[in-house]
């Protein structure tokens, strides 16, 4: 063969092969560079933590800030942050945190006892409107001072005598204050940044873009590319960088769920927050190690505007519950690993379980009883009525599943309305609904932290209850040293809320995820919290 046809076959052939190599996905690119990919839902209002929307959110939130305890990557418990050490008095009501001095900002500065005021300041400031302000109700003055009793902010238990220093004065003793200090609403500012774009009540000022905002955590915000994702890069700053592994996380905003198991089917997702409940049984014999399903301290129900008819009348809200067949609902979703509500509070906490004449039931003659009773005998004269529920194909399930339950046992015809995310949460925080789709994750593994969302005054409280009784066993509780008796209280609490149902629970969740196997780092809790600094990818062996 001559020289020249040799070659130019050489070139065909290596061009060709060139052509039909496999490209190489996301997944592989980023084992390699250690880039993640991590699906974390829909797309968040801001990257503002004191104001933070759904709890996918909060894997953002810990890369960039980090508070003055972080958590353990298996069981959470609260290891050093920004603070080294801390100690708390033997009364239960000083909180003593020392700052290490090599914490930075990611623009270098020093992160100090006085921006950790600052920020709970701003948080706590009544015109701000923060939803999660109230995590903080546990130190002394802070509700009298976010609901306008009191308007010297130095009556608030916080004080910093400098700047590695920081000293929390608690109202009553809070056995998971520890817990708190590391969550996203205790999680610090950097005030020049926040200040400079504008005044401190004024939110989604836009100092959270991308080349303005300034953060303390393991990463720095690259890029946000609106519907798209939101990409971290390390933060040279961070004072425990040489242990972060990844070079940076790419966070993708997907809204539907089969889209997002589409992503990780096809090598464009590590992690995904979500798995279709159509897919679960096929994950599950086809690569059972890339579904992770544990228990979650969740509970899904849904909830009335107790201000509104006709769910103003405790009967109708009763007459709603006990006309729901919760075992047949879980049903529907065979692997999902929910399990039919019988109570508010995920059973699971150490030494609690509610035990009352309110427990959840299924009783179909009782509600008609109740509804006739409250003006409607057989669904008669029945007000037009929307079940609001936010776009995903298990809300939209679930919702159906109930449309058909109280059209069979009560005889009323509700409509069914799917609003996009951002309007689900705006018509919700603004009660412009009657009946609603409605979660609550546990902050920290106690009952105080499911109840103490119907505190009239709880900033998380879209319903419009309000029980003079129940605040005050919540707030005797939490002033309880002992155990056993503390749980007795919550167990009053929680038998107002049964009695009263503001709310209708439906099942205690699971929580499903797809992980690729090159994913380490990532442990399974019972809260679902992952902090990114603590994974790192490996190629899987071939």
């Amino acid at each position: 063969m001559r020289p020249t046809l040799r070659l130019l076959l050489c070139l065909a052939l290596a061009f060709g092969i060139s052509g039909c190599a496999k490209r190489e996905s996301l997944v592989e690119q980023g084992a390699r560079d250690q880039v993640l990919h991590y699906g974390i839902g829909p797309e968040p209002q801001d990257l503002d933590p004191q104001f933070l929307q759904v709890n996918p959110h909060i894997t953002v939130m810990m890369a960039l800030y980090e508070g003055l305890v972080a958590y353990d990557p298996v069981d959470l418990h609260p290891v050093p942050g920004v603070a080294e050490r801390w100690e708390v008095s033997a009364d239960g009501l000083t909180c003593t945190f020392h700052l290490r001095r090599d914490a930075r900002w990611s623009n270098g500065d020093p992160v100090t006892a006085h921006d950790f005021v600052f920020s709970f300041r701003r948080i706590l400031t009544p015109a701000l409107g923060s939803p999660y302000a109230y995590y903080l109700d546990v130190i002394r003055g802070a509700a009298d001072y976010r609901n306008g009793r009191i308007t010297d902010f130095s009556r608030v238990g916080l004080r910093a005598p400098d700047d590695h220093t920081l000293v929390v004065e608690l109202g009553q003793p809070a056995p998971f204050v520890l817990f708190l200090a590391g969550s996203f609403a205790w999680m610090p500012l950097h005030r020049a940044t926040v200040e400079k774009a504008g005044p401190i009540d004024r939110p989604f000022s836009g100092w959270t873009k991308p080349g303005v905002h300034v953060g303390n955590g393991p990463f720095v915000l690259k890029e946000w590319k609106l519907g798209d994702k939101i990409v971290v890069g390390r933060n040279p700053h961070y004072w425990d960088a040489a242990r972060v592994r990844l070079n940076a996380v790419h966070f993708h905003l997907v809204e539907n769920e089969e889209t997002e198991e589409r992503a990780f089917r096809n090598g464009q997702l590590h992690i995904t927050e979500f798995v279709p409940n159509a897919k679960l049984d096929a994950w599950r014999r086809s690569a059972p190690g890339q579904l992770r399903t544990g228990p979650f301290f969740s509970t899904y129900f849904y909830a009335f505007d107790t201000t509104k008819p006709p769910f103003d009348r405790v009967e109708v809200r009763r007459a709603f519950s006990l006309a729901l067949d919760r075992a047949a609902l879980v049903a529907a979703f065979p692997q999902n690993g929910m399990t039919p509500a019988r109570s508010f509070v995920v059973p699971g906490v150490e030494g609690y379980a509610y035990e009352g004449a309110n427990e959840l039931r299924f009783d179909p003659a009782e509600a008609r009883r109740l509804l006739a009773a409250a003006g409607y005998p057989d669904g008669a004269g029945f007000p037009a009525v929307d079940i609001t529920f936010n776009s995903a194909s298990r809300h939209q399930r679930v919702a159906e599943v109930l449309q058909a339950m109280w059209q069979q046992h009560l005889g009323v015809r509700l409509s069914l309305h799917n609003a996009e995310s951002k309007v689900y949460n705006a018509e919700r925080v603004q009660r412009k609904y009657l009946l609603s789709r409605a979660g609550w994750v546990g902050d920290y593994l106690d009952p105080h932290s499911f109840l103490e969302v119907y505190l009239s005054t709880g900033g998380q409280n879209t319903t419009g209850f309000a029980n003079r009784e129940y605040d005050d066993l919540l707030k005797v509780a939490l002033g309880t040293r002992d155990p056993a008796e503390r749980n007795r209280l919550y167990r009053q609490a929680e038998d107002i809320l049964l009695r009263e149902l503001p709310l209708i629970p439906l099942f205690y969740d699971g929580k499903p995820h797809l992980v690729h196997p090159a994913v380490r780092g990532w442990h399974p809790n019972l809260l679902d919290l992952h902090p990114v600094r603590n994974i790192w990818l490996e190629s899987p062996a071939k």
